[in-house]
């Protein structure tokens, strides 16, 4: 990853550079900047995972970089240096698309803390686009098409509600989504899609979820926690309770049956 730390101070920004161990916290490239000019140039030409900015500098303030970088790199993550401990200046900086900030003088532990938790996620996030390629594979094999289809070239109004929720099983689906995608009113869908189909849209989507999720049991070492997170899921009460209902086993004692041949 790529950090990009700016102060317009230069004992202060080479201090900041050479105290933290940026490789433990997944960090391989560290640049620097003393202006905002010169940031705003690095931030074009490099891709920057995140920015480590000093609000209170002379000309330009900080804040002016944060907001530029919110509007053309939302990816960044931004946490902000400064003096003022004020809740209502902090507010503001939050506003700007500011992650998390730290008082000066800085307070290494707690810096290293943010970098750690950034570093955490980042991985979270590509176990889930990993996760996000492995629910493809899984649909293809159970005959479903993951990637959906031009609305005009399907004709049956139940294979665009089935493609859909496929395609968006990672996520939260109302009936209400289901609704506006085939422009009908919400109480009409449910009874047409029961009757089509002999089970209702909830117990639908449950079902394809449970069918991912037994998968990923089987074949990867995910934590139930992640694969629950990862299916739309966030409650692991509830996704024990619907694995057992369509499986008969509990999700731990599901992936233990396999471990044991």
């Amino acid at each position: 990853m790529k950090i990009l730390l700016i102060d317009d101070e230069i004992v202060a920004l080479n201090a900041l550079k050479k105290r933290v161990d940026w490789v433990c916290y997944g960090f391989t490239e560290i640049f620097t900047a003393q202006d905002i000019v010169s940031a705003k140039e690095i931030l074009k030409k490099e891709n920057i995972d995140m920015m480590l900015c000093d609000i209170e500098m002379q000309g330009e303030n900080g804040l002016s970089l944060v907001e530029y970088a919110r509007e053309n790199y939302p990816e960044i993550c931004s946490i902000m240096v400064t003096c003022h401990a004020d809740f209502n200046y902090i507010k503001k900086a939050m506003r700007y698309g500011v992650k998390d900030y730290v008082l000066k003088p800085i307070d290494y532990e707690e810096l290293e803390g943010l970098l750690l938790q950034f570093k955490e996620e980042k991985a979270q996030e590509q176990e889930k686009q990993k996760f996000g390629r492995l629910v493809e594979k899984t649909m293809e094999v159970t005959g479903k098409d993951t990637k959906g289809r031009d609305l005009e070239h399907l004709a049956d109004r139940n294979k665009v509600i089935k493609e859909y929720i496929d395609s968006h099983i990672q996520e939260k689906i109302s009936v209400k989504d289901l609704a506006d995608l085939v422009h009908v009113n919400e109480q009409h869908l449910m009874r047409v899609f029961k009757k089509e189909n002999g089970q209702s849209i909830l117990e639908y989507i449950n079902e394809r979820r449970i069918i991912i999720a037994s998968n990923l049991l089987k074949d990867t070492d995910y934590t139930i926690n992640f694969i629950a997170d990862c299916i739309g899921c966030e409650n692991y009460s509830y996704f024990t309770k619907i694995f057992k209902k369509y499986t008969g086993f509990t999700p731990r004692e599901y992936r233990m049956q396999f471990k044991k041949r």
